[in-house]
């Protein structure tokens, strides 16, 4: 027997196992009482029929999708899985939404259908676009006879008339409405040059909400790559439609109104801009005038450029004076040199102190041993020159 025998944990597990893997998601009926939240935001209460009773938990993250205020002693109905809560063995309900009992099987799969939209990220900002601030084509998705046309059509013209208005019409009650208003949608996202999508009606019932309801058409909003504004006119908690769509208004006339600046709030705009473009192009004028100044003054008057060029010729005129003096001295004193050394040289010098100079071919003799007594010569005093031929024998 011990041999087969198992820990308590291991057979709480199996039981949670097989509890868990038997029912999964349930939906029961039954009174709230017990009701109590503790400090972590989660709510805990007991809900009972007859003589049965089974624990519920209600966690925090849970109740975002949940608008129905719960009291005890009210019969409500619980969707949620079946879980067991293993330190006490005690089988208990994770509630994922509460609604009283009283609203019927549509409101429950209505909440269901959100709860799973925003588990799939469908309801997240990250595909929430932008307006833009001047939009000019917008495209409308309701009926073609409706006032929901004409209420957006009379705002656009008395806030801004130069925006023109693209009509895909569709049935926005009854059966296989839906279908047909995510073909009207499609139908506007192909033409690239609509800035923002409407899609409304006027007032409605209950009812009448059921295809703004569709998980199709929330999918095709968050595929639209054109910001998609839900004016769907009712009373009763947000549509699908109102939750994937980058912004929800109560009516038709209110999306025109946000969508559409008024003219005043234009012309403000304009003028403001106006003005910078004044201030911007009269700085840019400035600064070039401020640069031409600069440039006219930096440019020199013709008798400047012919007085400073002057000026710099009379100190060249000065400085080649200078050196042209200097050259003439250098070369005086050398010809004074030279002269004195000519007069010293001179061959007539000795001659005014009775010496002759004597040559014989051509050349001068100095020595008696050069002299040829049997060849001509000539003999030059200071003032003249005689020559001498040799006697004959």
């Amino acid at each position: 027997m011990q041999d087969i025998a198992v820990p308590v944990s291991v057979l709480v597990k199996d039981i949670k196992n097989a509890i868990e893997g038997a029912f999964g998601f349930v939906a029961v009926v039954g009174e709230l009482t017990n009701l109590s939240k503790a400090y972590s935001g989660h709510i805990y209460f007991t809900l009972k029929e007859g003589d049965s009773q089974i624990k519920c938990a209600f966690f925090k993250n849970q109740q975002k999708m949940n608008r129905t205020e719960i009291s005890n002693d009210t019969e409500y109905m619980v969707y949620g899985r079946v879980s067991v809560y293993e330190p006490r063995s005690e089988i208990t309900l994770i509630v994922n939404l509460i609604i009283p009992y009283g609203e019927g099987q549509d409101a429950l799969k209505l909440k269901v259908l959100k709860e799973k939209l925003l588990k799939e990220g469908v309801f997240d900002a990250v595909h929430k676009k932008k307006i833009p601030e001047y939009p000019h084509t917008i495209g409308v998705v309701t009926s073609e006879g409706g006032a929901a046309i004409h209420d957006i059509i009379n705002v656009a013209r008395k806030r801004f008339p130069p925006a023109e208005i693209m009509l895909s019409p569709s049935a926005v009650q009854g059966k296989d409405a839906d279908k047909a208003i995510v073909a009207a949608l499609r139908k506007l996202t192909e033409y690239k040059e609509i800035d923002v999508i409407i899609i409304g009606r006027g007032g409605g019932l209950k009812e009448d909400m059921e295809p703004f309801n569709s998980e199709t058409l929330a999918y095709a909003v968050i595929e639209s790559e054109i910001p998609v504004v839900s004016a769907v006119g009712h009373e009763t908690d947000s549509t699908i439609l109102d939750l994937s769509a980058s912004y929800s208004v109560p009516t038709p006339t209110a999306a025109a109104e946000l969508i559409f600046p008024e003219k005043k709030t234009v012309l403000n705009d304009v003028n403001f801009f106006l003005g910078q473009v004044e201030n911007y192009l009269e700085s840019r004028v400035n600064r070039s005038l401020m640069y031409l100044d600069n440039l006219v003054l930096s440019i020199k008057r013709p008798d400047q450029i012919i007085s400073e060029h002057i000026h710099h010729c009379e100190k060249l005129l000065l400085k080649a004076n200078g050196c042209v003096s200097e050259i003439l001295h250098r070369n005086i004193e050398k010809l004074s040199k030279l002269e004195s050394s000519l007069e010293k040289n001179d061959p007539k010098l000795p001659m005014n102190k009775g010496f002759a100079l004597i040559r014989q071919d051509g050349k001068t003799v100095s020595k008696l041993v050069n002299f040829r007594k049997t060849q001509s010569f000539s003999i030059t005093f200071i003032d003249g020159k005689t020559d001498i031929a040799p006697k004959d024998n």
